[in-house]
């Protein structure tokens, strides 16, 4: 409470002005793009900051999607929110035309709480400036059912991927078929979530897609390296312990993996927190969380998140920048139920202990920063890994040659 009272006085200072848009004396915007039933705790700290804040009062907007192309063309054009929440991997393309305040000075003469010790600052530092606050972080858990697990006699989850295969064939094994020991999306599409655990796989035995060397960037796994990935997760379908009616499906939240988790024929999955807490609520058996194969080793795993970045045409950054504080605040997480981005605040909130994979893994993950700024897109990099693994899957091409095509497509993508 100190704090807020010395932001308070602070603020009591600065002149009352309108800031991007002209929206009018002491109002600001605020946008954030979580749905709106995923919000409500969001709003009420927007609304405790302008209960202890009435002359600087903020309006959340939210946008639903997130659209960053519209944040963008509004800056540009003069307008746009004062503060917006952004993805990590918008901050670059934020900051390269310059649409977004520097925030190293405010950073510097009115630290935030946590700020030393964020998560994720490689994703909104650009040209060796601070664009943007990391804010919130996830990733991706393994989700089980602890009874299942224990009628098979497992008794820990898989401490790495090579665990994973064999502890989910006995699971499988054991009842018959009737269990499918890990689940997982396999579809073909860019968006499928295969792509986590195949990075995560490949991050964790050495390798990883592409690499900048210098200012130039290069293919960092070799034909093998992919072809035993390929050869690994196909084998969860060659071996029945994932049903072949996953190669169509490309969310960790679907009803077809939800549903078996509550029937008891799923031992195992991954998701990220929000589709986890959904399954949690929708239904009737325990779900656990733990960290992933090899969550525990530092880079194994990929860290993601929201970051909070000040409007390039907000009049008054110094105002703004309170308010980022006030949401960077262990209160303000005390209503909003994401994990901040600071390992100094994660450690003071209360985590439901089912969510303990997700705090446990989230020091050790690392962002998708590595791929970042690479002249192949990671959206275009989702779509060569998704499609080639996916037909190795489906039958239609052999490892050998689905990596050979897959090393391609990177090597064109790099060049171009």
């Amino acid at each position: 409470m100190r704090r807020r009272t010395m932001l308070a006085a602070g603020l009591a200072a600065l002149p009352l002005a309108g800031c991007a848009g002209g929206r009018g004396e002491g109002r600001r915007v605020f946008r954030q793009f979580d749905p709106a039933d995923q919000a409500t705790g969001l709003a009420k700290a927007v609304k405790a900051w302008n209960t202890e804040h009435p002359d600087y009062t903020v309006t959340m907007e939210t946008l639903s999607p997130n659209n960053p192309q519209q944040f963008a063309r509004e800056a540009n054009a003069g307008s746009g929110p004062d503060i917006a929440q952004l993805a990590f991997t918008d901050v670059s393309f934020m900051a390269e035309p310059r649409i977004l305040t520097p925030l190293d000075r405010l950073m510097s003469s009115a630290p935030a709480e946590g700020q030393e010790d964020l998560l994720a600052t490689d994703m909104t530092t650009y040209d060796r400036q601070s664009w943007a606050i990391p804010w919130t972080a996830d990733t991706m858990a393994l989700v089980f059912r602890p009874d299942v697990l224990e009628k098979s006699g497992v008794a820990d989850t898989p401490e790495d991927w090579e665990e994973l295969a064999e502890v989910s064939a006995r699971i499988t094994k054991d009842s018959g078929g009737d269990v499918s020991g890990f689940v997982f999306p396999a579809a073909a599409q860019y968006s499928s979530a295969q792509w986590f655990p195949i990075n995560y796989y490949l991050w964790a035995h050495g390798s990883q897609l592409i690499r900048a060397d210098g200012e130039s960037w290069e293919v960092a796994v070799d034909e093998q390296q992919l072809a035993d990935a390929m050869t690994y997760f196909n084998t969860f379908f060659t071996e029945r312990i994932t049903p072949a009616a996953m190669q169509a499906v490309t969310d960790y939240g679907d009803p077809s993996i939800v549903g078996a988790l509550g029937e008891g024929s799923c031992a195992m999955t991954f998701m990220p927190p929000t589709a986890f807490r959904a399954a949690r609520e929708s239904i009737d058996a325990e779900l656990m969380t733990a960290p992933m194969p090899c969550g525990l080793v530092d880079g194994a795993t990929h860290l993601g998140g929201r970051a909070l970045g000040i409007n390039a045409n907000c009049e008054e950054p110094e105002a703004a920048w309170a308010f980022v504080s006030h949401l960077l605040s262990p209160e303000t997480f005390e209503l909003y139920p994401q994990y901040p981005a600071s390992a100094a605040t994660l450690d003071r909130v209360d985590v439901d202990p089912s969510e303990r994979g997700f705090t446990k893994q989230l020091p050790h993950a690392e962002s998708f920063a590595r791929y970042a700024d690479a002249p192949i897109t990671i959206a275009s990099l989702q779509e060569q890994v998704n499609q080639q693994f996916s037909a190795v899957y489906s039958g239609q091409s052999e490892p050998e040659d689905a990596s050979h095509k897959l090393l391609d497509a990177l090597a064109r993508g790099l060049e171009e």
